[in-house]
């Protein structure tokens, strides 16, 4: 484990937007989990922050009194096999080598989720999903670290304990809980399954480099896709020419993307942040973008949907003030 003080957290952060932390933990095994225990137990900051590669947050301009753990690794070493069709990892192993790792061992599950960013720890965190899959559906346990200045604590969750949601999570909302370990639930594939398999997962990749904006810094997905049945059934009493579209190509939920360009917002620049011309659901770093101006960007939508549909729509982008 590496510790960094004041430490600008725009320069790890895949936003490169953010202010000082008075400690950065950076976090790359099992092993270092503990010795991040240790350091905030003795310590004590006043505030602790979980990330994991910080592919999907929001840190504001502002000094950040308290300790962030990023627990992030490359390479599958924290990956194994403890029993048939399971696959356990190391929180901190980025989700695409979780998956690589799952496909070279025969199973298959999880190739939907090909080239999303972020480690499998804050995935589970996040329930990242993708081509109407979700990472519940595999999800079999996980071992969670809070950390807690007045006292750390670990302990093993099944699925009903991490109370999943729509790209939510008990971990999420816990903000202090760090998945330290992660057991999925495979399908053991034949080799025409497994080939076919591992033509969805670079399918997938592709579909993320041609259809995002990844030459310019983003926070991923601003805002949650559309999926409460009354918020849907008002885009639709205003928008019927869109009911095909949710039934198929958007598994029953409204693309934010789609509503944020028909409502003339693509392109919408505050400051050095802007809409996404390319995936209207992202918000770009133009260069020296702030905090400021993409919160400022984020009302504006919620602004134009409210007005729209009467209902604000929910961010996806974990904001940490």
């Amino acid at each position: 484990m590496k510790v960094h003080r004041d430490f600008p957290l725009s320069q790890v952060l895949w936003y490169r937007i953010g202010g000082t932390a008075r400690f950065l933990l950076d976090v790359g095994s099992a092993e270092d989990v503990l010795r991040a225990v240790e350091f905030v137990e003795a310590e004590r900051p006043a505030r602790v922050f979980v990330a994991g590669l910080g592919s999907n947050l929001i840190f504001t301009d502002d000094y950040f009194d308290g300790a962030v753990v990023r627990v992030a690794s490359r390479g599958a070493d924290g990956v194994g096999s403890p029993e048939p069709g399971v696959i356990e990892a190391f929180g901190g192993v980025v989700l695409d080598d979780v998956i690589v790792s799952a496909l070279d061992r025969g199973l298959v599950g999880l190739e939907w989720a090909g080239g999303l960013p972020g480690t499998v720890g804050a995935g589970v965190r996040g329930n990242v999903g993708a081509f109407g899959g979700e990472i519940k559906d595999s999800f079999e346990r996980a071992e969670v670290v809070r950390f807690r200045a007045d006292g750390c604590r670990r302990e093993v969750l099944d699925r009903a304990a991490l109370e999943f949601s729509y790209r939510d999570s008990r971990v999420k909302r816990e903000r202090d809980a760090v998945v330290a370990t992660v057991a999925l639930r495979m399908t053991p594939a034949t080799t025409a399954e497994l080939e076919a398999a591992r033509a969805v997962y670079a399918q997938n990749i592709a579909y993320r480099q041609a259809r995002h904006p990844m030459e310019y810094p983003n926070c991923g997905s601003v805002f949650k896709n559309i999926n409460r049945r009354e918020q849907v059934e008002r885009v639709l009493a205003t928008w019927p020419d869109v009911e095909e579209r949710v039934r198929g190509t958007w598994y029953g939920k409204v693309s934010m993307g789609y509503i944020i360009g028909r409502l003339g917002l693509a392109g919408y620049r505050v400051g050095a942040a802007q809409v996404s011309e390319k995936h209207n659901n992202f918000i770009v770093n133009l260069g020296g973008a702030r905090a400021s101006d993409v919160r400022a960007i984020i009302r504006r939508v919620q602004y134009a949907v409210s007005e729209t549909f009467d209902f604000v729509p929910e961010v996806e982008v974990e904001i940490v003030e």
